[in-house]
C-alpha cells in the first residue's frame, strides 16, 4: 500500500511539472506570436506612413509648382503692388483641393508647430522678397533705420560686410548684381549676421527666437535673395523708412493703399507723387516697381489644416524663366 501511494504522488509531481512547463511554454509561445503580430503591425503602419508620406511630399511638391505657375503668369507684369489678388488671399493660397488631399501656400510658418498647432494664425499667400532690404547692399544709414539697430551695430556689420567681400572670389561689384535681379552673396543666410559683434537672436529674430509670431526681429525685414531693390508698392513701412523715406512720406504711402491704391507705375511718378523727389538720387538705386524674387512655404495634407508635409521654396524670375533656388522638404510630425 505504501508504495501504491508513493508511486501515486510522484506521477502527481510528475503531471504536475510538466502541466507547469506547458503553461511556460505556451506562455512564450503567446508572447512571441504577439511580438510577431506588433512587430507586424508596426511594419504596415511604417509602410503605410511611407506610403503616405510620398504622397505628401507630391501633393506639396504640386502645390508649390502650382504658385510658381502663378508668378509665372504675373512675372511680366510692368508693376507688382501688395493690393495684387495674386499676392495672397485665401482662394487661391489656402486648404487648396488638389488630388488626394489640400495644400495652403503660407508667408510664414509663425503660429506653426511641430504639432501642427495654432494653425489659425498663419497667413496665405507669397512672400515678397523685393519687399524686404537686401542686407548685401545695405549701407549703414539704411540699417540704422530699424528702431532696435544701434549706429555701432550697424557699423559693425558693415563691417562684417566688408570683409566677407574682401573673402569672395567674385568680387562682383553690387551694382552689378543688382542689375542682374539677384544679389549673390557675400552673405548668404541672415544666420551669419549673428556673428557680428552685438547682435543677438533676439535682436535678429525677436524675442520668440524665431522671424514671426509676436515682437518681430529685424530679420523680417531683411533678405539675402531679391535683386537688391525694394518694390515700393510692397514693402512695409519699417523697410521703406529705412530706405530713407521719411515717417510723413510712409504715411502718405499707406494711406493710399488703404484706400485701393494699384501701385505705382514707375519709381518717378512715386518719388513726385510723395514729395520725395529732393530725394531722388539715394532713394531711386535701391527702388522698383516690379519683383523678380519670391518664397513660398506649402503645407500640404489629406484633410484641411491637417499638415504632414512642408516645402519650402524660393522662385527667381529672369524675362520668361523661372528658377528654383532653394528647395527645402520636411515630413511634419502626426499628432
Amino acid at each position: 500500500m505504501r508504495e501504491n501511494v508513493t508511486g501515486q504522488t510522484q506521477a502527481s509531481v510528475q503531471q504536475g511539472f510538466a502541466l507547469v512547463i506547458t503553461l511556460w511554454v505556451m506562455a512564450i509561445l503567446g508572447i512571441m506570436a504577439a511580438s510577431f503580430s506588433y512587430e507586424a503591425l508596426c511594419e504596415t503602419k511604417v509602410e503605410s506612413w511611407s506610403s503616405q508620406d510620398r504622397r505628401a511630399y507630391n501633393l506639396a511638391r504640386g502645390g508649390v509648382h502650382r504658385a510658381a505657375g502663378i508668378i509665372r503668369k504675373h512675372a511680366r507684369d510692368p508693376v507688382h503692388s501688395i493690393t495684387d489678388k495674386w499676392f495672397s488671399g485665401d482662394s487661391l493660397y489656402k486648404d487648396i483641393k488638389f488630388g488626394p488631399g489640400y495644400y495652403s501656400i503660407v508667408r510664414s510658418d509663425a503660429g506653426v508647430t511641430k504639432k501642427n498647432k495654432k494653425a489659425e494664425l498663419l497667413q496665405y499667400g507669397l512672400i515678397d522678397e523685393e519687399s524686404r532690404l537686401n542686407i548685401n547692399v545695405a549701407t549703414m544709414d539704411q540699417l540704422q533705420g530699424f528702431p532696435t539697430v544701434s549706429n555701432v551695430l550697424a557699423a559693425n556689420i558693415t563691417l562684417l560686410l566688408t570683409k566677407k567681400r574682401g573673402n569672395s572670389t567674385k568680387g562682383a561689384p553690387s551694382s552689378v548684381a543688382m542689375a542682374k535681379g539677384l544679389v549673390d552673396g557675400p552673405i548668404r543666410s541672415l544666420d551669419e549676421l549673428l556673428q557680428v559683434k552685438g547682435m543677438t537672436r533676439e535682436i535678429l529674430y525677436g524675442p520668440s527666437g524665431r522671424d514671426g509670431g509676436g515682437k518681430a526681429g529685424i530679420a523680417r525685414y531683411l533678405t539675402c535673395f531679391s535683386s537688391g531693390k525694394v518694390n515700393i508698392n510692397t514693402a512695409g513701412k519699417e523697410v521703406l523708412h529705412a530706405v530713407g523715406f521719411t515717417t510723413g512720406q510712409v504715411q502718405t504711402l499707406l494711406a493710399y493703399r488703404l484706400s485701393g491704391w494699384k501701385g505705382f507705375a514707375s519709381v518717378s511718378a512715386a518719388l513726385s507723387t510723395l514729395g520725395a523727389t529732393a530725394q531722388s538720387s539715394h532713394l531711386t538705386p535701391f527702388l522698383t516697381v516690379q519683383s523678380k524674387n519670391f518664397t513660398m512655404t506649402c503645407l500640404a495634407g489629406f484633410a484641411p489644416g491637417k499638415f504632414v508635409e512642408r516645402i519650402t521654396a524660393r522662385v527667381s524670375v529672369d524675362k520668361d524663366q523661372l528658377h528654383f533656388t532653394r528647395w527645402e522638404s520636411e515630413s511634419l510630425p502626426r499628432i
